[in-house]
């Protein structure tokens, strides 16, 4: 082809020909800018193409971590609706009996306050395409907006999760807990138990003993005690 080109040219050139010569550049000019039009242009798509997929196998990877996202939220609703339906039992008991008596069933109860769950971010996938800026790779905005308040959120509430531990639970009252209830005895509410044992395969051990039993009822009445809980 570019033979044929150069012929045309000196066929042109040896006419002196100068109009039929400078038509004929023009045309062959437009032919060649034409040329790499269509060749960015299947380039283009090309690259479309690929970062298409791509982003659907981001998708697919999005789906999976949102799955096990949401399974760990459901997990630790589930283990917080136990604490508040504990410090609701233990409020009523506390209101009907003037204060801690008749334990058998309250004792579990607050022991249960003493637990604790952690929090995790678990969209990888999703932080790892933030990081690495492979987030603007998501075609459609409105969904890249609401991953990304998404993953604000949960490190909100991982972070949030964290201090609540750490300076609640930890230092206050499982502190409290142990040192003034019946732990080592009563162990944890049934519920809570079945919780614990369901996510992490754990089996309990606990003693009878109603002298210590009735030592940690006197404890926990004493009004500095009682104040604390």
């Amino acid at each position: 082809m570019l033979r044929v080109f150069k012929n045309i040219r000196l066929k042109l050139a040896a006419e002196n020909n100068i109009a039929k010569y400078l038509r004929y550049a023009i045309g062959e000019i437009l032919l060649v800018v034409i040329g790499i039009l269509i060749a960015l242009r299947v380039n283009n798509w090309n690259e479309h193409q690929k970062q298409r997929k791509r982003e659907n196998i981001y998708l697919k990877n999005l789906s999976i971590d949102l799955k096990k996202q949401i399974q760990l939220q459901e997990r630790y609703i589930d283990f917080e609706d136990i604490i508040i339906q504990d410090c609701k039992d233990i409020t009523a008991h506390y209101e009907q009996n003037n204060g801690f008596t008749k334990m058998d069933s309250i004792f579990p109860k607050i022991n249960d306050l003493s637990a604790r769950m952690t929090f995790t971010n678990a969209n990888t996938t999703l932080l790892e395409m933030i990081n690495s800026g492979e987030i603007n790779i998501i075609d459609n905005e409105s969904l890249k907006k609401e991953l990304m308040e998404f993953n604000q959120l949960i490190e909100r509430f991982a972070t949030n999760t964290v201090n609540n531990n750490t300076n609640l639970v930890d230092q206050i009252v499982a502190r409290n807990v142990i040192e003034n209830s019946n732990f080592a005895f009563s162990t944890y509410s049934e519920r809570m138990r079945s919780r614990i044992q369901k996510n992490y395969q754990m089996n309990f051990i606990h003693v009878k003993n109603d002298t210590l039993k009735a030592i940690a009822i006197q404890n926990l009445n004493e009004p500095k005690l009682r104040l604390e809980l």
